[in-house]
């Protein structure tokens, strides 16, 4: 599980612009490149960005979204990807366990089609933290509590509410993990909604961690000066 990092200074969000093809030439111009040497990307849209930490060589890519402005943490690993599109929402719940004291929204962000928002009264943000060597996919929602270490999760995926994803599990393509749902280590998550399927070998960490490293040094020299 990652730990606070640097945070990440980020400009305020640009006009909405049209998603790049993958066939796209990369220029270093087009990222804010941090003192931990992550790569931010100037077409992303991070809102609150003193609440967004990254803890060095991680890549946030264009269209992305960090929602920092709902005044919780987000704190993403080392050697992590935010690919395109991607939304990274802190869950919503209610401030206090006291019955009486209905939230605006209706009492947190469960519907997984529905726009994530700030909390309203009577509503708190909790943190979401995502471990080191993890890819998040094209498109995906993430609004976990916690996203372990050597996570692949795929395009269009959502990971609802409080759900909790532990380390070395792969969420594939287009699966919506239900709200407060845990996935244990070693897991391989298909459906809507998300249903454990199988099982990763032991060794699958290791590969994680040599992927990404790998990823990340050919984004460094894809970019041109």
């Amino acid at each position: 599980m990652a730990s606070p990092g640097v945070p990440v200074p980020v400009p305020a969000p640009p006009p909405t612009t049209t998603t790049a093809s993958s066939s796209e030439k990369k220029s270093s111009s087009d990222y804010i490149r941090t003192g931990a040497q992550n790569y931010i990307s100037r077409r992303a849209d991070v809102r609150g960005a003193p609440n967004l930490s990254a803890r060095g060589k991680s890549v946030i890519e264009r269209d992305a979204s960090v929602r920092g402005d709902f005044g919780a943490p987000v704190r993403v690993g080392r050697y992590c990807r935010v690919d395109a599109g991607a939304t990274l929402a802190p869950s919503v719940v209610p401030a206090s366990s006291d019955p009486t004291l209905a939230s605006s929204s209706g009492g947190g962000d469960d519907g997984d089609d529905e726009e994530a928002s700030p909390p309203g009264e009577n509503e708190r943000a909790l943190p979401l933290v995502i471990g080191s060597h993890t890819v998040i996919g094209p498109r995906a929602t993430i609004r976990s509590v916690s996203v372990g270490s050597c996570v692949r999760v795929g395009a269009d995926c959502v990971l609802s509410s409080r759900s909790r994803v532990h380390d070395c599990c792969v969420i594939e393509d287009g699966t919506v993990v239900p709200p407060d749902m845990v996935v244990p280590p070693f897991s391989r998550v298909r459906g809507s909604p998300g249903r454990i399927v199988g099982t990763l070998p032991e060794c699958a960490g290791g590969e994680f961690v040599e992927d990404r490293v790998q990823d990340y040094l050919r984004f460094v020299r894809s970019l041109e000066d």
